[in-house]
């Protein structure tokens, strides 16, 4: 499948976002971030989410954000705020709850996914963050026009994926390990295990410098066959 990446990091009015804890990668006249990146050490974090979603103060002059922040399901039912940036994993403290409830760290998703897959997916960082430190690296991909609901209320349109990287190591080794996801925007995903791909594979799909991340072909080229069992006494909350 070709895919077109109109969210490509090479379009010419991108700019780089960095936040207390984050960093997205924005397309100005896309209204969206392309990417985001954040490493994750041992959960001693209680902050609270707020209730309200925000413009983003950050953005330079010239530089636009989603006309809105009201709930997509306002416009369209069964869509929701989503977050790409991890709320829970934002907990450090009130400053970046806030920073990960602006609007730039915000895109349309299917209500299913946003509240079944995607949450499975954050939960598996949230997890192995008590492990041993955890980076997370994701972004989406949009290539169908079908779907953007939002377009006249937001300025935004919806994602068709929404991908996700979470790399660490073994606490006795050291090694490195990685996993991926591509997972598609809508109601009736399957299960994680039916997502999984290498690094290299998510290179190929959505290209190289979508993805960004450097490591060795060893860790490109690593490919579970399940998604990583949680940890004993894990609390996602």
């Amino acid at each position: 499948m070709a895919w077109l990446l109109t969210g490509s990091i090479l379009a010419a009015n991108v700019v780089t976002l960095k936040k207390e804890a984050f960093t997205l990668t924005y397309d100005c006249d896309q209204r969206s971030a392309l990417r985001y990146d954040y490493t994750l050490n041992k959960d001693t974090g209680s902050a609270s989410r707020p209730n309200s979603y925000y413009p983003d103060p950050d953005l330079p002059v010239g530089c636009e954000g989603q006309f809105s922040g009201r709930a997509y399901a306002s416009v369209v039912a069964g869509w929701d705020r989503g977050h790409l940036v991890t709320s829970n994993h934002m907990d450090r403290s009130a400053n970046s709850m806030k920073q990960a409830n602006y609007m730039s760290n915000i895109a349309p998703q299917a209500s299913g996914f946003n509240q079944g897959i995607w949450v499975d997916a954050e939960n598996v960082a949230e997890c192995y963050r008590d492990v041993a430190p955890v980076r997370v690296v994701g972004g989406l991909v949009y290539d169908d026009p079908s779907n953007d609901f939002f377009l006249e209320s937001h300025g935004i349109a919806t994602p068709e994926y929404f991908w996700k990287v979470i790399l660490t190591s073994e606490p006795k080794t050291g090694a490195q390990k990685a996993i991926a996801w591509l997972i598609p925007n809508t109601d009736d995903v399957g299960e994680l295990d039916e997502y999984i791909l290498s690094i290299e594979e998510l290179e190929d799909r959505v290209g190289v410098s979508q993805v960004d991340i450097s490591v060795s072909a060893a860790v490109k080229a690593m490919k579970p066959t399940r998604t990583w069992s949680l940890p004993g006494n894990c609390n996602p909350s």
